[in-house]
């Protein structure tokens, strides 16, 4: 086998696992949009949706199986109201200069709902 038919050879199995992972990730991406499977919190909430849209290109396929799940958005509280519009610049504005706890107590909200939300919003924590 010479050098031309190697890197041919690479070249054809290196084009399956992208096709293997691209039909994985089209798989989690289907399953999120349709909101056919129910997480074990109840279904989709706009917020996880667009997390979704904002991070899939971003995430692993494991990142987004966990996400899938539930396992890392599961909201203990059932309390939860989407975020306003001001609430999200309030964050974006504060995000980096001032602690969670603060920008939490300026929204009246926890720190576990800030930290999702800045989560969902693709930031950091």
């Amino acid at each position: 086998m010479d050098r031309e038919d190697v890197k041919d050879e690479l070249v054809e199995q290196a084009k399956k696992v992208i096709d293997e992972q691209t039909t994985h990730r089209e798989k989690l991406e289907e399953k999120a949009i349709q909101g056919s499977k129910k997480k074990a919190g109840g279904p989709w909430t706009k917020q996880e949706i667009e997390f979704l849209k904002n991070n899939r290109k971003e995430m692993s396929n494991e990142e987004l199986e966990e996400f899938m799940k539930g396992n890392e958005f599961d909201r203990e509280d059932d309390d939860w109201k989407p975020f306003s519009r001001t609430e999200e610049r309030y964050i974006l504005q504060s995000y980096g200069t001032t602690d969670t706890g603060e920008i939490a107590e300026g929204l009246n909200r926890s720190v576990e709902q800030v930290e999702k939300k800045i989560k969902m919003m693709g930031l950091e924590v």
